[in-house]
């Protein structure tokens, strides 16, 4: 089961989509984004990329925002019982 999944902002250098601030994708591979970590980072909030495990902060996504709506698709994960 496919479910649909609306991005309101991206950031085109990071290639970073933001559902809303708790909510970040990784949208390099476009057939398979990737859901960020969502921290808390010395009292401000953060993005954990998910390879390298590098640290994105908000302010510095905020910077670059672009308003553009994607509508992207992810699997669910239900369990068999």
């Amino acid at each position: 089961m496919r479910i649909p999944v609306l991005i309101k902002y991206v950031h085109p250098k990071y290639q970073i989509g933001l559902e809303d601030v708790r909510n970040a994708w990784l949208l390099e591979n476009a057939a398979a984004p990737v859901k960020l970590k969502t921290i808390i980072w010395q009292g401000r909030l953060a993005y954990r990329l998910p390879v390298s495990g590098k640290r994105i902060s908000y302010l510095t996504l905020k910077k670059g925002l672009v308003r553009k709506e994607l509508i992207i698709y992810t699997d669910s994960y239900l369990l068999p019982f």
